[in-house]
């Protein structure tokens, strides 16, 4: 794929460099994670960036498709991680929305689509734990 905005904030994101990661947003720039973390501006953006990258191991991402059209970036990308207690994860599927303030990211917003069916739950209860803390089913 040609190199894009997403793709190469991907690439800092692999390198598990937080600095360069965050070099790439806006000062007053937003984010919203897979997982429905939000952060608006510079500095909330850097701590929710620190506490995903301080879950990881390693990173790989793999840009599928991608679209463009203004100052807006789309793309399907397969994500990979091993976390820090060494569990890893096939390719998971997530979506990019990125928006453009100049050669910045204005606003990033990632989509997830790895949840289990409702039907499909472990048995003895519902939720599970993430990181130590429990997570109910919606």
């Amino acid at each position: 794929m040609d190199e894009s905005p997403i793709a190469e904030l991907l690439a800092a994101v692999d390198t598990l460099d937080l600095d360069a990661v965050t070099a790439h947003f806006a000062p007053d720039g937003g984010l919203m994670t897979a997982d429905g973390r939000r952060a608006q501006g510079i500095d909330e953006v850097r701590t929710l960036l620190a506490e995903f990258l301080g879950t990881l191991r390693a990173t790989s991402h793999r840009v599928t498709a991608q679209w463009h059209e203004g100052d807006t970036w789309i793309a399907e990308v397969e994500a990979t991680y091993e976390l820090d207690d060494w569990m890893q994860t096939s390719p998971l599927p997530r979506a990019f929305v990125l928006r453009q303030a100049g050669d910045r990211v204005a606003d990033l917003r990632i989509y997830g689509a790895h949840e289990r069916p409702l039907a499909d739950h472990a048995e003895g209860g519902l939720g599970s734990w993430v990181h130590g803390r429990w997570v109910p089913p919606l």
